[in-house]
């Protein structure tokens, strides 16, 4: 009696460790052989320019000096990324608005370095969040960055049939299943939102937190069997008070009650934080985007947010 119970004991064990068969992919049949388990988690980053990265990548030899901007160049291996980053021509005056492709990592995940913005000069929260993480999570954390810059939430995000909306989610599911075929089994963690500047207009902002709910809404919804059935937690950037956002205070107070709404909804004060838009290039300050110090700091910001949900 005792041997039959411990051999029903170790039964399920010793099935997980042999497996079932996997499925030849050359000829269509079945092999007998181990199940290969490998966990990861993934992170979203979406948004407009700031999540895209516009942030200058020479600046940051000025402002964290040489031995940081040669850390970020050489790039943080045991962290990788996918990303597809575009821009939304909107003419204030009117005329036809389209949307571009900047650069773009879609075939394959890379290493977290500099030159994964808008263009190969510049740079996203992604270098904050691999250096935060690279030495606890390596490999075991991977980044999905899908970004318009200019977008505003209204418009390119809310409908499920708006212009972004469809490629973010397509675009996720192509990376998730992508890591599937390298053999690791990926879950989502967090979505990371660095958006709302594009709403910080008569006639948009007034929408911004009834909108973010739908959006939200939608992006759960339609990613839920990524992220183990769970809800996924929103990570939210406020947007900074620089004078081009006219109605910063109201997009960041939408994004606060929205915050308020669910334990798995997270806001981020990134200007009680100190991040900063005024003092780069030197000279000629780009204030619609962080400067280089700060976009790090809103990487490290985004990390230190969603790592309580990592595995």
């Amino acid at each position: 009696m005792n041997k039959i119970i411990r051999l029903l004991t170790f039964a399920p064990l010793l099935f997980s460790l042999i497996g079932c068969g996997e499925q030849n992919q050359e000829g269509g049949g079945s092999t007998v052989g181990p199940v290969v388990v490998n966990p990861v988690d993934v992170i979203i980053i979406s948004g407009q320019s700031n999540a895209v990265g516009c942030t200058r990548c020479e600046c940051i030899s000025d402002s964290m000096g040489d031995q940081k901007y040669f850390e970020y160049y050489q790039g943080f291996e045991s962290i990788q990324i996918a990303f597809d980053c575009w821009t939304k021509d909107w003419p204030i005056t009117g005329g036809v608005t389209f949307y571009s492709q900047n650069i773009s990592r879609g075939d394959s995940f890379v290493k977290v370095s500099l030159g994964q913005g808008n263009s190969t000069n510049t740079f996203g929260p992604e270098i904050g969040i691999a250096e935060e993480l690279h030495e606890e999570y390596a490999n075991k954390l991977f980044l999905i960055k899908f970004a318009c810059g200019a977008s505003n939430l209204k418009d390119d995000w809310l409908q499920k049939d708006s212009e972004m909306y469809p490629r973010l989610i397509e675009y996720v599911k192509k990376q998730m299943n992508k890591l599937v075929r390298k053999g690791y089994t990926p879950t989502i963690k967090a979505f990371c939102w660095m958006q709302g500047e594009g709403d910080s207009y008569q006639g948009y902002y007034q929408y911004y937190q009834d909108n973010l709910r739908q959006f939200v809404g939608n992006v759960r919804e339609d990613l839920k069997d990524l992220a183990g059935n769970k809800e996924i937690p929103f990570i939210d950037a406020g947007i900074s008070n620089s004078s081009q956002w006219q109605y910063y205070k109201q997009v960041n107070d939408a994004k606060i009650a929205f915050s308020e709404e669910s334990e798995n909804n997270i806001y981020i004060d990134t200007i009680g934080e100190g991040l900063h838009t005024n003092l780069e290039p030197k000279g000629s300050p780009d204030t619609a985007h962080y400067d280089s110090e700060s976009q790090i700091q809103l990487g490290h910001l985004f990390a230190q947010n969603f790592k309580q949900f990592l595995s």
